[in-house]
């Protein structure tokens, strides 16, 4: 039986400049697309929280006991919408823990 010699082929393409800053602009409007929309999916941006569940996640999963003693020590609260539902600013916090962070 005679062998069959493999055939090699190589194929290259070069893109231009333009090709290339086409592409680049792309990859930089899908990623910018993707961050927005994981910020807002992720409420980032948004400086409201609600509860204290989420001033807990917000202060890294920090316990019931240790957010209740920041409350007691003056932690800035928003308006309670009810006996669970209160009104808390990350900017707010932010400020208070930087200025407290001693104490804390």
């Amino acid at each position: 039986m005679k062998q069959m010699e493999q055939l090699q082929i190589e194929v290259s393409h070069v893109l231009s400049d333009e090709q290339l800053s086409q592409i680049g602009n792309q990859v930089t409007t899908v990623l910018i697309d993707a961050i927005r929309k994981a910020r807002k999916d992720t409420g980032l941006d948004n400086d409201l929280m609600y509860s204290k569940a989420e001033l807990r996640r917000f202060l890294n999963d920090c316990s019931d006991g240790y957010v209740e003693e920041l409350l007691a020590k003056g932690l800035p609260k928003g308006r309670s919408l009810s006996e669970r539902k209160t009104v808390f600013s990350k900017n707010q916090v932010r400020a208070w823990m930087l200025e407290n962070e001693e104490e804390n």
